[in-house]
């Protein structure tokens, strides 16, 4: 195990960034050490492209979640959206985006052996470290599905049968305040035999916004705060010599505001929010790193993540065998201001959002013989997820829409134009109504003609605010083989290979919608909304002559009037209430070539092919990719209602050549990739929205380059460099500019170029003390944040520098230290979106501004 190396393996394979660790002898890069490939391997070995971190660089580099780790990973860019569970990592600019749940992540997160459901699972206070891996391309022989842009591989500190504590006090100072406490502590419970180690933590932060609450009712005046504790404890059991157990369980709370966003450009539909009292800027005035943003609705953010754990190894004369079992259980209560203004348009009350459920089992037999280096394995996992989505119209929401359809003069037109509908379908007005609509059978849901009053037409708490719900049972299990022959004394061939049997059902239940003038536009044109079908065409020009409108804008009335929250064909799909199914099986693997050249020159060349399951949108959503969806066949039952998306697939190459240097104190790895997706699963958000568009495919190509040196005994020096082209494939025009926007060009939050690269200086004061310097950075070329590619949502490149200093005893009993991220204060975007329903209007999520403090650790 890696905890058994010396402190001076500072770094764990050419990435990013590190720290230097005090030093009292020359430190050499040949003892680093991964379990990339699941078995104890020199990293200079490893024929894939791995980076790992070890305990110390991860805690002078400030690294306390996946997003943190950005500033030392070339390669990856993580970000978070609506909520924290919405977490994304990318790996050489492949990953997933948006909050249906129903799409798994391209990047994996694994801790401790156990694969986390989402990336936004996996996003949390991450406790005491021993390492961090980051594996970059498709992973899908070991870890299998979901990991096939890559997999970022968590170990934390293990029991020791040395008796050992210590506690850490942060406390942050400046423009934003917080503190936070944590402490750990391991030794024996039966020497030799049993150890345990105990962590808790704690952690509280001012928010990055700034919130105008408007007439409420919320009353939280900061969004993107902190707050929230964690505790870990585990046990480890040593039998005998030749077995090992390790128990573990944990438990996190948090209960915070987030997240709100701040607008990024103000359209025409300013000035009609804020006469509602919206308080956003007016157009041309938007300055969205002034971090003040208007929310009159909570966005509460309460999350409880909780799992255990077992692993046992057992060591036979001829192989080991290892099993993981664990079940994990993670609750998202939140709430939203879905118009991300003051004015009380429309809102998700905080509720239970997600919940997930997971069980997974992993057993595998490893061992050498003769020339040969095997492993063989299953792996079974079963997951429940359930998503409630209740977005509910506020006070505001019918004057707005009301507003919008009469280009900002009139307060009433929603109910004014329904009543006329209504009218006309009784036969009475215009000559037209008379003649379409007299004997034709039309009956209202309205009592009387004429009968809505402003308000009543689409009322506050109306919508879908009842909730819909979600439920997904999913199963998958694996066999799989990875194993290194060694053809000659320096040339090896690896290869692997998993057969993935997935199996899914979902139910969704819509709830009916409270919308009386959409039930008006339903209850004459069906359902449905065909307004240009044989049938109903008729009607629509009668009721364009009864409202003296084009008949085009008769078609956008009455579809405005109706926006998914209104509608009730939801809730009479053949869908709503009944289960549907999906299995997909897919066989993965890898082959690859590596010859040691020399002691210091390592070269390989690798194939490998990724796979991500398909799966069902969890959202209401009437568009699939550039379709607008047809409901009259979906309701008659001919047709499907398109809730499911296909599987993805990846075949990837790899070169690379990985060296030493100068007496082993220097390395240098370079490579190349490229990979070719089939069925890329594209979340999209259409304004009111998320739908998965299944790309025809997509390619990714490059080079990366990393280097660590230790020049002497007290510096260490790190740098790392990621090209990548990821781009959509080219494709037919499909009429829908949005999509067709995406053909061949670059992919959204997919920088062509990373840069990071630290420095670290001890400084030895007297016999007992010492002086840490630290400096790290990272640079990232201009990027699109919005998955529709807008030039709006552009975010030129960028560069963050983060340092700290500090002061210690040399046995690391006790040290003090004063650092600040993002020193420069720079201003960056993580995602653009469009404001919904509100054209031309565009807000963001942002990265997070400068932070200081100072932290004191204690250690025996």
């Amino acid at each position: 195990m890696t905890r058994y190396i010396s402190r001076s393996i500072l770094m764990a394979a050419a990435s990013a960034m590190v720290l230097g660790a005090p030093a009292l002898a020359q430190q050499t890069v040949d003892v680093i050490t991964v379990t990339a490939q699941k078995r104890e391997q020199n990293i200079q070995d490893v024929p894939i492209a791995v980076s790992a971190y070890n305990a110390e660089l991860l805690q002078n580099a400030g690294i306390r979640d996946i997003k943190d780790l950005t500033i030392l990973v070339p390669g990856l860019n993580v970000t978070s959206t609506s909520s924290e569970f919405v977490t994304t990592a990318r790996i050489r600019g492949i990953g997933t985006v948006g909050d249906n749940p129903g799409l798994e992540s391209s990047v994996g997160i694994v801790i401790d052996g156990v694969p986390r459901a989402r990336n936004g699972v996996g996003f949390g206070d991450l406790g005491q470290l021993e390492r961090i891996e980051v594996l970059r391309g498709p992973q899908g022989t070991l870890f299998g599905r979901n990991t096939s842009a890559g997999l970022i591989n968590i170990v934390t500190a293990g029991p020791e049968y040395e008796f050992g504590m210590n506690a850490e006090g942060e406390f942050m100072f400046g423009d934003y305040t917080g503190w936070g406490v944590n402490g750990s502590v391991t030794g024996p419970i039966v020497e030799d035999v049993a150890a345990f180690r105990l962590y808790a933590g704690m952690r509280n932060r001012d928010g990055f916004l700034n919130v105008n609450t408007g007439p409420g009712p919320r009353t939280a005046t900061e969004d993107n705060d902190r707050d929230f504790w964690t505790i870990r404890g585990q046990l480890r059991v040593d039998p005998s010599a030749n077995m090992s157990w390790r128990f573990a369980a944990d438990y996190t709370s948090r209960d915070e505001n987030c997240c709100a966003a701040p607008t990024l450009v103000a359209g025409p539909t300013a000035p009609i929010v804020n006469a509602l009292g919206g308080a956003i800027p007016m157009p041309g005035q938007a300055n969205p790193f002034a971090r003040n943003v208007s929310s009159n609705r909570d966005t509460t953010q309460e999350i409880t993540d909780w799992g255990m754990q077992a692993q046992f190894d057992w060591d036979f004369d001829t192989f080991t065998m290892t099993g993981i079992a664990a079940h994990r259980d993670y609750e998202l209560v939140s709430g939203m201001d879905a118009d991300f203004s003051a004015a009380d348009i429309f809102h998700r009350d905080p509720a239970k959002a997600f919940t997930f459920t997971n069980t997974t089992f992993e057993l595998r037999f490893q061992g050498n013989a003769d020339r040969l280096d095997w492993m063989v394995g299953g792996f079974y996992s079963s997951e429940e997820l359930t998503r409630f989505d209740n977005l509910g119209y506020g006070v505001h929401y019918e004057p707005y829409v009301s507003l919008l359809l009469s280009g900002g003069a009139n307060t009433t037109t929603v109910a004014a134009t329904a009543n006329g509908a209504d009218a006309c379908a009784r036969g009475l007005g215009h000559p037209t109504c008379v003649a379409v609509f007299t004997g034709a059978g039309y009956v209202s849901p309205l009592p009387a003609p004429f009968s809505l009053t402003p308000g009543a037409g689409l009322p506050a708490g109306g919508g879908s605010a009842g909730g819909d719900h979600y439920s997904q049972d999913a199963t998958s299990w694996a066999i799989f083989t990875h194993n290194t022959f060694a053809v000659t004394d320096t040339l090896d061939f690896t290869f692997g290979l998993r057969y993935t049997r997935d199996e899914k059902d979902m139910v969704a239940n819509f709830s009916p919608s409270n919308a009386p003038a959409c039930d008006v536009w339903e209850a004459i044109f069906g359902s449905a909304l065909n307004f240009t079908s044989a049938a109903n065409l008729p009607r629509l020009v009668a009721i364009a002559s009864q409202l003296g409108v084009p008949v085009a804008s008769a078609a956008q009335i009455g579809t405005v009037t109706c926006l998914n929250a209104a509608r009730d064909v939801f809730s009479e799909i053949p869908l709503s209430g009944r289960t549907l199914s999906m299995s997909n099986s897919n066989w993965s693997g890898i082959a690859s070539l590596s010859n040691r050249f020399s002691d210091n020159v390592m070269g390989y060349v690798s194939y490998s092919r990724g796979y991500k399951s398909g799966g069902f949108n969890l959202d209401r959503f009437n568009q699939s990719g550039a379709t607008v969806i047809n409901f009259e066949p979906i309701l008659a039952g001919t047709q499907p209602y398109p809730a499911d998306f296909a599987p993805e697939t990846v075949n990837a190459w790899e070169a690379g050549f990985k060296t030493q240097w100068f007496d082993n104190t220097m390395l240098l790895n370079m490579s190349v990739f490229h990979a070719d997706y089939d069925n890329f699963q594209l979340n999209t958000f259409n304004g009111l929205s998320f739908f998965v568009t299944s790309m025809p495919g997509v390619r990714v190509r490059g080079y990366e380059v990393e280097a660590l040196f230790f020049p002497d005994d007290r510096w260490t020096l790190q740098a790392g460099m990621t090209y990548s082209d990821a781009r959509y494939d080219g494709f037919a025009p499909t009429g829908v500019p949005d999509v067709d926007r995406l053909s061949g060009n670059t992919m959204s939050l997919s920088p062509r170029y990373y840069f990071s690269g630290s420095a670290s200086y001890v400084h030895p004061l007297g016999d007992n003390m010492e002086a840490l310097f630290h400096l790290d950075g990272r640079w990232v070329s201009r990027q699109n944040t919005g998955s529709d590619l807008l030039p709006v949502k552009e975010q030129p490149g960028y560069g963050l520098l983060n340092a700290r200093v500090g002061i210690g005893a040399q046995d690391q009993s006790w040290a003090l230290e004063l650092w600040g991220q993002n020193l420069t204060d720079t201003n960056y975007m993580q995602v653009a979106f469009n404001a919904p329903l509100q054209g031309g209007t565009y807000n963001a999520f942002l990265g997070a501004p400068r932070t200081v403090g100072v932290t004191l650790r204690l250690r025996r």
